[in-house]
């Protein structure tokens, strides 16, 4: 019977002991034990959105480099597996989210509203030359570092860095986008997707308390990663603040560097 694995080294056992190792994209990736510490990410922030604007909120956005830092102040027990952690969404080039924990709550800023308060969240994922174009409503690429801006969307707009110089993260301006305006575009819905209706009643608050895995395109820090949700205030503005959203969110995710 011929033995064509055994003679011409096409068998399982002679492939395996020259796998070790493999090339990508120019770099090295080592097969075998290494040693590093998990990025520790944890953000927390409040957010208020007036009737008939927008905000951005970024959950995931490419870094160049290593994101801010501050060291925990807590028992051993606490730290042990890492005495730092990072509150910012900066995800360094080449590092890997595989989840996102999302705790979010959504109230009116004035505690003893009656109101009906309608709101729509979507979702935005983009990667390497999507917002090169310059197609997605709220958002800039940076042409020379590969970064994501802000943009404000007005007659003469204004862009901000989504990542400050330092790392940290920025905070979003104001979109004077509504629902009504949204519902017509074809090219803002190809990007901002699975928009889903809210409706706070009664002051009472609504939260989302969710482990989520991260969408593919921005599981790999890569140049012109972007993930965020946009949340829109479609409530009507009427006196005493009645129908101004606050949002809480508090985030939190493992980074794991590139092994190189």
């Amino acid at each position: 019977m011929p033995t064509y694995g055994k003679s011409y080294g096409y068998g399982r056992r002679s492939y395996r002991k020259r796998s070790s190792s493999f090339t990508s994209s120019g770099q090295v990736y080592k097969t075998g034990s290494s040693t590093y510490e998990i990025r520790r990410h944890s953000i927390e922030r409040t957010i208020e959105i007036e009737p008939q604007k927008a905000k951005i909120i970024p959950l995931l956005a490419y870094f160049d480099t290593e994101g801010a830092s501050v060291n925990v102040n807590a028992s051993s027990k606490i730290t042990s597996q890492g005495t730092k952690v990072y509150p910012t969404i900066a995800v360094e080039k080449g590092s890997r989210v595989n989840a996102i924990k999302l705790d979010v709550m959504i109230e009116p800023k004035t505690g003893n509203s009656s109101q009906i308060t309608p709101f729509y969240v979507s979702r935005c994922v983009t990667s390497f030359h999507d917002v090169k174009g310059g197609d997605i409503y709220g958002l800039e690429p940076d042409a020379d570092t590969g970064k994501i801006k802000f943009c404000d969307e007005a007659a003469s707009p204004t862009n901000t860095d989504v990542i400050t110089g330092s790392g940290s993260t920025n905070a979003a301006p104001e979109l004077a986008i509504t629902k009504a305006q949204y519902d017509v575009g074809d090219t803002i819905k190809h990007w901002w997707k699975g928009t889903s209706k809210n409706i706070m009643f009664g002051g009472q608050p609504v939260s989302y308390v969710r482990t989520e895995p991260t969408p593919k395109k921005a599981k790999r820090s890569n140049e012109g990663m972007f993930y965020g949700m946009m949340i829109m205030n479609d409530g009507q503005a009427i006196a005493g603040d009645t129908d101004t959203l606050r949002v809480t969110i508090k985030q939190s995710f493992n980074e794991i560097p590139l092994i190189q």
